[in-house]
């Protein structure tokens, strides 16, 4: 009987510490994912009102272009939940959600997911 409980203990231990075991996104895994740079201007200078943009940032690609809309009310970074201000630099998941570089690469050194979806970015 104290063999069986004690069996039972260990199985529900071992479970519990499969469940809490997060994969990590290395330093190789974060450089794959596509960096923006938020912008409050629209190319030809004028401030933009009801709207911001993602621009991707050549520094970091090669010499496609991409911009992305962004309403101002999903301007902001889920993580520190603070609004990006004109000029903050981006890291866009592949499943489209988008945080402040330095917020989600702390968060995906301790867990390869996206906080809101919860998308694998090692996995798919």
């Amino acid at each position: 009987m104290l063999s069986i409980s004690l069996s039972c203990v260990w199985l529900i231990l071992i479970s519990m510490f499969t469940l809490c075991v997060k994969e990590s996104a290395t330093d190789a895994d974060i450089c794959m994912l596509s960096i923006y740079r938020y912008s409050e201007f629209h190319r030809d200078g004028q401030k933009l009102i009801k709207e911001g943009l993602m621009v991707l940032d050549l520094n970091h690609r090669g010499f496609t272009s991409d911009e992305r809309v962004l309403p101002k009310e999903d301007a902001g970074c889920c993580i520190c939940l603070t609004s990006y201000e004109d000029g903050n630099s981006l890291l866009s998941l592949l499943c489209n959600h988008h945080f402040h570089s330095s917020c989600i690469v702390k968060w995906l050194r301790i867990n390869a997911t996206c906080p809101l979806c919860k998308y694998h970015i090692l996995n798919g």
